[in-house]
């Protein structure tokens, strides 16, 4: 995998307000030598059931070796940083835990989580930009990433077949979606060339940053929706909608792509690479839909995200935590993580066993797009910023307001908030 150094990033956390932490959870992991003591636990949280069944052999195989146990705290999204966030003040948060880059700031800035400067892990085999994401202000290395998603389009090839149009490739502009879209809309049948949901990962971010655009400008010391490359791609993105060829806001907030996909009743959506277990796990997505890179605007890019294992700052076990976050970075780790098919491990080298999981299908796109991929936004308080868009975003949808009007709205509540 090639890695590319993609515009100076800043660090972002959404609106969880964490306190710094002294106490720890877990026990004490090293001996009065240093070493890890035999009898120690390691506690371990995370969201992804499907990725803590990958890694239970791993656990296994990490006691074989160090004598350390690890216990998998597995809470579901809806409530895991609501849980974390409690763990967190109450100082009893797990030995290791798992984070994005859209709530990374919270922990590193007040102090929740402990540099792990000295790792010992392959750095120069992660995209920079991923670790760039978990770099506090300070120079130091706070999260090892484990994995990555990107954006592409995925689309119903029967569909294609039947109107005799070629499938999506690299060569697509937005010129050629939008004519495509219109042409394999059939509004009588309610079915829609494009799924165009108003939504920013896998939306209207996608095209800003591909209209040369971004949400953020002055490193995240203002908002970039007041701008024309802004406010542009917002407009191609909604021009599916106002033509048309779209789905209305009525259907798309009542069923998902996936869901719309999956039946037959649209023809493209972009969505990440975190769905190809999910749409190419059902018959009819083994049969009709398969995967191209998004088109280019005047630039090609895509958002991406990307997990990362971090250690509590208050943990009493840290040498054993990130003996932990060595052995999961691994690249037998992250191949046994591959394997899986679930997630897109990080390592370089790593990521043949996700792509021939589903060796018919052109998944190799997401691997490609890290050429291009834009971590999500991450400055201080951009996360309140970006909370307040989706009212307004929908407004534009429902007609209520221009997208202008609403860009510039966000716009002005979003200076507000950043220049505090």
């Amino acid at each position: 995998m090639k890695k590319k150094f993609v515009s100076t990033l800043g660090l972002l956390g959404l609106s969880t307000i964490l306190l710094a932490a002294c106490g720890g959870g877990g026990t004490d992991g090293s001996d009065a030598g240093g070493k890890t003591q035999g009898d120690k636990v390691v506690t371990y949280a995370l969201w992804d059931k499907s990725y803590a069944a990958a890694i239970e052999d791993v656990a296994d195989k990490f006691k074989e070796e160090t004598g350390i146990e690890v216990k998998l705290e597995i809470t579901p999204w809806a409530q895991y940083w609501t849980k974390l966030e409690t763990a967190v003040t109450g100082k009893n948060a797990a030995d290791v835990f798992n984070v994005n880059i859209p709530r990374a700031i919270d922990y590193i800035e007040n102090g929740v989580l402990e540099p792990l400067d000295g790792i010992n892990v392959e750095l120069d085999k992660i995209p920079e930009q991923y670790l760039q994401s978990y770099t506090g202000s300070d120079g130091k290395l706070y999260g090892i990433p484990k994995d990555f998603d990107t954006n592409a389009l995925f689309y119903n090839k029967t569909m294609f077949d039947e109107a005799g149009i070629a499938y999506p490739d690299e060569s697509w502009t937005w010129e050629t979606w939008s004519d495509v879209a219109k042409q394999l809309t059939n509004e009588a049948e309610g079915i829609y060339g494009m799924a165009v949901a108003p939504t920013w990962q896998g939306g209207y971010y996608e095209t800003i940053y591909q209209n040369g655009g971004s949400p953020f400008i002055d490193d995240g010391k203002k908002s970039g929706f007041d701008t024309p490359e802004a406010i542009e791609g917002i407009e191609f993105w909604h021009s599916f909608v106002e033509d048309g060829s779209g789905t209305p806001i009525e259907l798309i907030t009542n069923t998902n792509s996936n869901e719309l996909l999956l039946s037959g009743k649209v023809a493209m959506a972009v969505d990440g690479s975190y769905q190809v277990p999910i749409l190419f796990e059902e018959e009819f997505g083994i049969q009709n839909i398969d995967v191209a890179p998004l088109p280019k605007g005047k630039e090609r890019a895509t958002t991406s995200n990307s997990l990362a294992n971090v250690v509590f700052s208050g943990s009493k076990n840290k040498e054993a935590a990130k003996q932990w976050i060595e052995f999961l970075s691994s690249e037998e780790s992250m191949k046994t993580v591959a394997e899986a098919g679930g997630i897109i491990p990080v390592l370089e080298g790593t990521q043949d066993a996700w792509v021939n999981a589903h060796p018919d299908k052109n998944i190799q796109v997401f691997i490609d797009a890290v050429e291009y991929a834009v971590p999500l936004p991450g400055y201080k308080n951009s996360s309140a910023a970006i909370a307040i868009e989706q009212d307004l975003i929908n407004q534009a949808w429902t007609g209520e307001l221009t997208v202008e009007e609403a860009s510039k709205q966000i716009a002005e509540k979003a200076n507000a908030l950043l220049a505090k």
